[in-house]
């Protein structure tokens, strides 16, 4: 009884409702990750069955053009966010990976392939809303932890499409993703559009009779902290404080919008250069490269099933410690992992006619690699998309750094059999090795933290208004507990 009387408290006083939103919303990462590991058993299949008798060549696009056209899904994302809110774009972007799996499960020949890869492809790009829709209903206090339900999403993707892709045919697989995006356009109509959109587009209303009001309180459950936020809200959406009539020109090329550009760009290069996504579309064949004396696939879930459950933990990480903390760390454990991946191969590149001892130790070093690229570096820079920009902007530049992002993607996946072929595993491994070290020294010497702070702080630190302070309650939603309300007026309950 004590438990449920817990629950129906989490529930009624808005954290719960908050929390189902953000899961709602950030349920479409798991179709992304579904896209994202999908190559990793699809290429692998074709060319053990021969199917379609496919090229090396055509094989690398199948894998690649799930990335390359993720930029048109990122763009497209944040203009359909902008103008049709953003619970509309997350809604509609699922429609991309219905058609998409659909083309790919019922394909009858390589053509179909492409056009269905590549649809999926623009629908996995189109994760703008979802950092954009979360980060603006969750509180300072748990933005994090929200946000990071978009990582655990696409994990839990990676590893059932590597699960499935062990236990029955690459067209099933492609079958039963549909799915996934079917939940998400369904659970997105049971909440509300983000309050900070319809109170930019609708303004406050009047009282609860406002669409806006209405949204602000599903979400907290507190008469007090709704007109609090509203209010904020309002005084930040006027604020220009001695400009109030900046012109769009003005807001693009404003401090509050170039600096978090400029540091997100350089943040997902880095992270796109250390290998986590190479890893992640090649899992199968990267394994294969370190001749390991298990299945490949095996290999696989294992490694996908320690990304998931640091997924989990980084939920919760990533509200204990910053932001800039943990891609420091996680960048100096991943440059320590392949450091020594990279050791062991080259070495047996040397001397081919050498037996192999401590066959697994590649196993466990990838291992650690994913354990420690899902403490930070794989999960904070698309938190962080939905955090540093400012709200008039905030869908359109997130739009941008994710497409510039997935373009990043796009490359490293598309070279990396070029890589290997003239720079050996080993070098390639290198490569990765270095550029997480630059991450690292990034994150440690330039990475600005934002735990903790509204978006409302976090704009006016970029626009250099250090001592803006935005005042709210210090238990957002949960401290004014006793006070609820009814359609007419506001009533005091006594407990």
């Amino acid at each position: 009884m004590r438990a449920y009387n817990k629950l129906e408290k989490f529930w009624e006083f808005g954290e719960g409702r908050t929390a189902l939103a953000a899961f709602c919303a950030h349920s479409f990462a798991i179709s992304i990750g579904v896209c994202q590991g999908y190559s990793a058993i699809w290429i692998p299949q074709l060319e053990s069955s021969g199917e379609f008798d496919t090229t090396t060549d055509q094989n690398s696009w199948l894998a690649s053009l799930g990335a390359v056209t993720n930029p048109v899904g990122s763009v497209l994302s944040g203009v359909l966010a902008e103008y049709l809110g953003r619970k509309r774009s997350i809604q509609i972007s699922t429609v991309p990976f219905i058609v998409g799996w659909l083309l790919i499960g019922l394909g009858p020949n390589i053509t179909w392939l492409y056009v269905g890869r590549a649809i999926t492809g623009v629908a996995a790009g189109m994760s703008t809303a979802c950092y954009t829709y979360v980060g603006e209903i969750a509180t300072p206090s748990n933005r994090g932890l929200l946000n990071a339900l978009g990582p655990m999403c696409a994990s839990f993707g990676i590893l059932l499409t590597y699960i499935l892709g062990y236990l029955i045919h690459w067209s099933t697989v492609a079958l039963i993703s549909v799915s996934f995006a079917v939940v998400t356009l369904i659970t997105m109509q049971l909440v509300p559009e983000s309050p900070p959109h319809l109170l930019k587009t609708q303004g406050p209303g009047t009282g609860d009779d406002s669409e806006t009001y209405r949204a602000f309180y599903f979400f907290r459950r507190s008469v007090a902290d709704t007109e609090h936020e509203i209010k904020v809200a309002m005084a930040n959406m006027t604020h220009s404080d001695d400009e109030p009539h900046k012109s769009l020109v003005e807001v693009y090329f404003s401090p509050e919008t170039v600096k978090p550009f400029i540091y997100l760009v350089v943040l997902f290069l880095l992270q796109e250069l250390s290998g986590i996504y190479t890893i992640l579309y090649y899992a199968v064949s990267f394994f294969g490269e370190t001749d390991l004396e298990i299945d490949d696939y095996v290999s696989s879930i294992i490694v996908g099933t320690i990304r998931f459950i640091m997924s989990i933990a980084c939920v919760f990480l990533v509200n204990r410690f910053g932001r800039k903390v943990l891609c420091t760390f996680s960048s100096l454990g991943m440059a320590l992992s392949v450091l020594v991946v990279g050791l062991y191969q080259k070495y047996y590149e040397i001397n081919p006619d050498s037996d192999r001892i401590l066959s697994l130790l590649p196993l466990f070093c990838i291992m650690f690699n994913v354990f420690f690229s899902m403490i930070g570096m794989l999960p904070v820079p698309w938190i962080l998309c939905g955090e540093m920009f400012p709200l008039r902007v905030r869908p359109v530049m997130a739009g941008l750094v994710i497409c510039m992002a997935q373009g990043f993607i796009f490359v490293c996946v598309k070279v990396y059999n070029d890589m290997v072929r003239y720079l050996e595993f080993s070098g390639t491994l290198f490569t990765f090795f270095v550029a997480s070290v630059a991450s690292m020294l990034f994150c440690m010497y330039a990475l600005p933290e934002t735990k903790n702070k509204s978006l409302h702080e976090i704009e006016a630190y970029f626009r250099g208004d250090k001592a803006a302070k935005e005042k709210r309650p210090e238990k957002s939603g949960i401290h004014n507990a006793a006070f609820t309300q009814s359609s007419e007026n506001i009533t005091v309950v006594t407990r």
